[in-house]
């Protein structure tokens, strides 16, 4: 009788599996996504190749038109938080988890800074920790990569701190904030004049102008974050300006973030040298 009763068992777990009665698992989709090329730098370098990590934005920092269908698919859509990707807040996430990176760096609020090398390696922190949850049995991965991606960030930070060490100038303008925190982490003062955005740098109209904002500072450097197809590089204009073209959307940027980031403000550096 016991073994009939055991024999019964097991069919009716056979049954119950074979007609989808059975407990199921439960498949996490092995995409992740992040708002714009720069943030989908960090997470690929975290992830590495066991996660397909796709960009929601396109070179410009506006959603590409699949961006909602791109989304819906992912694991978690990682998001900086700030004005440059607000538009992420207002798609229909669904299941999808959305982790907003400016949480990790207590200045959630539209415009504030976040792209330095102290910035990225606390964003990271939060895509590991992320990670970690979500795939436990890859978290020694992830760790490992987070590991080299910090100590690749303080290497080139150590880096550029020497190069802005012996600058000529300890101020710079800039239309916006986006890059106060890198000018933070060297001792740079910034200040901040929204009427720069769009300014023919090269007129003895833009002189006057850069001469009455920098005068606090007693600075000429402007910093320009430029549009999509525009060139980065330092640009010393004849009327005395010196203009600091730099790629905030990561649009030069191949596959490393840490390489694209150090080519940034390396030319910062160069701006502000003797």
């Amino acid at each position: 009788m016991k073994r009939l009763q055991t024999m019964l068992a097991l069919i009716m777990a056979v049954t119950m599996t074979v007609s989808g009665c059975g407990p199921r698992s439960v498949v996490r989709p092995t995409i992740i996504a992040g708002t714009i090329k720069p943030v989908a730098l960090i997470a690929q370098a975290i992830a590495g190749t066991a996660l397909q990590v796709h960009v929601l934005a396109g070179d410009d920092g506006a959603p590409l038109q699949n961006a909602q269908e791109l989304a819906s698919a992912s694991a978690v859509v990682f998001q900086t938080g700030t004005s440059i990707d607000t538009w992420s807040s207002k798609m229909q996430q669904g299941s999808t988890r959305v982790v907003s990176l400016s949480a990790s760096l207590d200045k959630g609020t539209p415009g504030s800074p976040w792209l330095s090398f102290r910035d990225a390696t606390d964003m990271a922190r939060l895509m590991r920790d992320t990670l970690d949850a979500l795939y436990p049995e890859l978290k020694d991965e992830f760790d490992s990569r987070y590991a080299v991606f910090m100590d690749e960030c303080s290497q080139a930070d150590g880096r550029l701190k020497r190069l802005v060490w012996s600058a000529g100038t300890r101020t710079i303008l800039a239309e916006d904030t986006t890059w106060s925190g890198a000018a933070a982490d060297f001792g740079l003062r910034i200040l901040v004049q929204p009427g720069l955005k769009g300014l023919d740098l090269s007129g003895a109209e833009a002189a006057a102008s850069i001469a009455d904002w920098g005068s606090a500072g007693n600075t000429r450097v402007v910093v320009v974050n430029v549009a999509a197809g525009g060139a980065v590089g330092v640009i010393r204009h004849e009327n005395g300006i010196v203009a600091c073209n730099l790629d905030v959307l990561g649009v030069t940027a191949e596959s490393d973030f840490v390489h694209w980031l150090e080519g940034d403000l390396t030319l910062l550096g160069s701006a502000i040298g003797k």
